[in-house]
């Protein structure tokens, strides 16, 4: 028997790593590429014995070649802003769905889910004109604006689930020792949904720090450009010199990357059921 377990164990190993190897290969290649040495081809390392020595030369060339520093500071002052407003609103907004009558809040729910439909060129082509209005074209503002929603509708489905799961009994004992709405939550209700709030708090920096299609629209001076959209300026310029376009991109992806495994827990403890 123990034997058999042994070899069960090796054979779901061996099949794990299978599924695991091609979801690293892109990762793999992206730090491998970002240490190719700028002016050496591909064929020189394939067809040849030409070693490879890895190198951190590109990424000071990409910061020659591009104002990286300022368009990572751009990004870096989008997510301090936006990423607090986005969980504030957010989690009032949950919080104030869950503590309403199951007809009002089976109606925002549904509203919150056909928000999720909406296609994003109509979300841009209304956001134009309502950003020219205010004068918050070409500033950080435009780019902070998705957080007075919450980032996105699923964000907030996400966090009214929280809230719906948590003891009546409980809210309303906080309500009978003199406690407020507001005490309610911030005393009882945001505590017990703690897991919930850091992964929301994860999904929305990924959103922030990667937006690239809003700066798109409306930045137009290069100080207000976020780092997605530097990373992009380095393939225009030239596509041949691409290690150091994958020196762009890593930079662009470690951040995400290690929010992700800070978090990926708290990810995985989030359950979903909407009534």
């Amino acid at each position: 028997m123990s034997v058999l377990r042994g070899l069960s164990r090796l054979g779901q190993g061996v099949l794990l790593w299978l599924v695991v190897l091609p979801l690293l290969y892109p990762a793999v290649w992206l730090i491998v590429g970002a240490l190719w040495p700028d002016n050496q081809p591909l064929s020189a390392w394939l067809l040849s014995d030409t070693p490879f020595r890895p190198t951190f030369a590109n990424f000071p060339r990409v910061a020659d070649t591009i104002p990286l520093a300022r368009f990572f500071l751009s990004s870096v002052r989008v997510v301090v802003f936006a990423l607090p407003l986005s969980l504030l609103v957010g989690s009032w907004a949950g919080f104030a769905i869950a503590r309403l009558s199951p007809v009002n809040r089976g109606w925002l729910v549904g509203l919150s889910l056909a928000a999720l439909l909406a296609p994003p060129t109509a979300l841009w082509l209304a956001r134009f004109p309502l950003f020219r209005l205010l004068g918050w074209l070409d500033t950080p503002l435009a780019l902070i604006a998705p957080a007075l929603i919450g980032g996105s509708p699923f964000f907030v489905l996400l966090l009214y689930n929280a809230y719906r799961r948590l003891s009546e009994e409980m809210l309303e004992a906080a309500a009978l020792d003199g406690a407020s709405l507001w005490l309610c939550w911030r005393l009882v209700a945001l505590p017990n949904v703690a897991g919930t709030t850091g992964a929301v708090a994860i999904l929305n920096f990924l959103y922030f720090w990667n937006n690239f299609t809003d700066p798109l629209l409306y930045v137009r001076s290069l100080g207000q450009l976020t780092l997605p959209v530097g990373v992009r300026l380095l393939a225009q310029m030239d596509e041949s010199r691409w290690p150091l376009l994958l020196a762009g991109s890593l930079i662009l992806a470690l951040p995400p990357a290690l929010a992700f495994l800070a978090g990926q827990r708290l990810l995985g403890d989030v359950g979903v059921t909407l009534r």
